[in-house]
């Protein structure tokens, strides 16, 4: 494929409507299949947008950098390597960006099937992503060490990574902005399950308000944390 005419394509025309599923990516669908992107191709495409929106001003460009930081290089189980990832022959990029980002991939592919080596890939980046100093890889960081930490139910160590995505991702996308609010949602469902309930529900019903209020009431997110509260709820009743 001619990458640099489907970046130049994605980065003129981000998104397309396709009858029947919704929006559709250019960044990592193809227009004429709509399958993923996948191997080389799919870690090209994710390293442009995220190059494209990395020091992104826009909020609307400040958020899909946050996601993409998260979650874009979905393809690392094709390539055979977690270190040595600045060497030319692996055919990954050197930027140190996205050896961040690579290895945070990573770490989510194995939370399921290897959550201690998630973690232990998670935690060995700690100093590197202080060194990278974005803002935005310091959040999505943050934010997926807390959920993975809290999914494996290390709640007091998955607080202060909560905690401290909510702190950069409002520096990075505002307040109030929909990952912020998802980053709340994390801190308060953590503070619940260390039994502060009483402020776990207080968080969780300000982030409520706060998501009616700025996605609407059908907005999954929303619906999402509705359903947590509601979880809550009535367990507190029985």
């Amino acid at each position: 494929a001619h990458v640099d005419c489907l970046a130049e394509m994605a980065a003129r025309d981000e998104w397309i409507i396709v009858t029947g599923r919704g929006g559709l990516s250019r960044w990592s669908e193809c227009v004429t299949c709509q399958q993923s992107f996948t191997g080389a191709l799919g870690i090209e495409m994710s390293r442009r947008q995220w190059r494209r929106c990395r020091d992104a001003r826009d909020p609307y460009d400040k958020s899909r950098a946050l996601q993409v930081a998260v979650s874009v290089l979905k393809f690392h189980h094709e390539v055979d390597a977690t270190d040595g990832l600045d060497d030319e022959s692996t055919g990954l990029p050197r930027d140190e960006h996205d050896v961040i980002i690579h290895k945070m991939g990573r770490a989510h592919d194995l939370v399921d099937t290897n959550p201690a080596a998630a973690v232990d890939i998670l935690m060995g980046l700690r100093a590197r992503i202080w060194r990278c100093g974005h803002v935005c890889i310091r959040a999505a960081y943050a934010l997926s060490t807390g959920c993975i930490l809290h999914k494996l139910g290390r709640f007091r160590e998955a607080l202060a990574f909560a905690a401290e995505s909510v702190e950069l991702t409002a520096l990075w996308d505002g307040p109030e902005s929909s990952d912020t609010l998802a980053a709340r949602c994390l801190h308060g469902k953590v503070l619940a399950d260390l039994v502060r309930v009483q402020e776990g529900r207080t968080e969780l019903s300000r982030v409520l308000a706060a998501q009616t209020r700025v996605l609407g009431a059908d907005h999954y997110n929303t619906r999402k944390t509705t359903a947590i509260l509601n979880r809550m709820l009535a367990t507190d009743a029985s």
